[in-house]
């Protein structure tokens, strides 16, 4: 499993110091499964299993389970989201517009 996300810095910075795979990884579970890291799991591993789905979700990132449990361990352990970093807002506030036109 990858090393866990630095719980000392502020969500911000550690969304901008994600890999772009990870960021979109970020961005899913807080739009398209309302921030839970669970169910963005299991709709993963239900995908990989080969069963109904809801979203196919193109990451290009080796283990997203673990970065899912990376992510959850994070906002847990600093009891923010990393959806709600003004970064994060600023980055994919204009991808999530174009893409609902």
């Amino acid at each position: 499993m990858p090393q866990s996300l630095d719980t000392a810095l502020p969500p911000a910075a550690v969304f901008a110091s994600l890999a772009p795979g990870a960021q979109r990884l970020v961005a899913a579970v807080h739009v398209l499964y309302q921030g839970s890291w669970d169910d963005c799991a299991e709709d993963i591993r239900r995908r990989l299993a080969g069963k109904p789905y809801l979203y196919r979700l193109n990451l290009a990132l080796e283990d997203p389970l673990a970065w899912l449990a990376r992510g959850k361990a994070y906002e847990l352990a600093r009891g923010e989201k990393l959806g709600d970093a003004q970064f994060f807002k600023d980055t994919f506030a204009t991808e999530m517009a174009e893409g609902i036109r």
